[in-house]
């Protein structure tokens, strides 16, 4: 069956009460829900700790599998990494610099070491 009131200017209008949500009904029950979920968390336990701390221990000795699997659902799915490292900032000259004090840290191995490294920068005079 066709949707009796097609038109989205009327169809979720005060006049129209049905399937509609009520404006912050979700923002409203997200925070009941940490709410509830904190007092749990922070509920005392006998030795003066709180229970939810006991709970992710009991998890973790128990069933790493869904430790595991929640720890996971915690971490964020794409990570942004910038593409500008310190080095990128230094000019050559200082790049020279940061080359030859680290041929310089290298312990002796009775081998030249510039021959194992990849050469440096070439200047023109």
């Amino acid at each position: 069956m066709a949707n009796p009131n097609p038109s989205p200017s009327t169809r979720f209008g005060l006049g129209n009460p049905s399937r509609g949500r009520q404006r912050a009904a979700r923002d409203k029950i997200s925070t009941a829900f940490l709410e509830a979920l904190n007092e749990a968390f922070y509920e005392p336990n006998d030795s003066g700790g709180c229970k939810g701390l006991d709970a992710i221990k009991k998890v973790r000795d128990e069933d790493p599998a869904t430790f595991a699997r929640i720890y996971a659902t915690l971490l964020p799915k794409q990570l942004e990494i910038e593409d500008t490292p310190p080095e990128s900032a230094l000019t050559d000259e200082q790049l020279e610099q940061v080359y030859q004090a680290l041929l310089a840290d290298r312990p002796a191995a009775g081998v030249n070491d510039k021959d194992q490294l990849a050469p440096g920068p070439q200047t023109v005079n």
